[in-house]
């Protein structure tokens, strides 16, 4: 079993719930962080620089977690690369894992 980043135990052969998880964590920090008070989309390469060496793992994480219900939102396309948000579920999604006591306090 492995630890995700948001304190979820996963088998070891679920490499894309450990992506998303650390997309997640990573969008719900952003999300919650005093200087981004208008929940700015990120970048695709920064996001894939953060959890992971190849991005198109990350576009497919990114593109099941924007379906229903869509824990993420894609942005506009800034210099060609994709942007990407966490919406209220994805929020919601968090913050009762860590209520819960799932994972650690993020």
């Amino acid at each position: 079993m492995y630890e995700t980043a948001l304190g979820r135990l996963v088998p070891a052969n679920e490499p894309r719930a450990v992506l998303e998880d650390s997309s997640l964590r990573l969008l719900f920090n952003l999300r919650r962080n005093p200087q981004n008070p208008n929940n700015v989309h990120m970048r695709l390469a920064t996001i894939a620089d953060a959890v992971t060496t190849d991005s198109r793992f990350v576009v497919g994480a990114l593109g099941l977690m924007a379906l229903s219900p869509a824990f993420v939102e894609e942005g506009p396309t800034v210099q060609q690369d994709r942007t990407f948000r966490m919406s209220e579920a994805g929020a919601r999604f968090v913050r009762n894992l860590t209520v819960h006591g799932l994972g650690s306090s993020p």
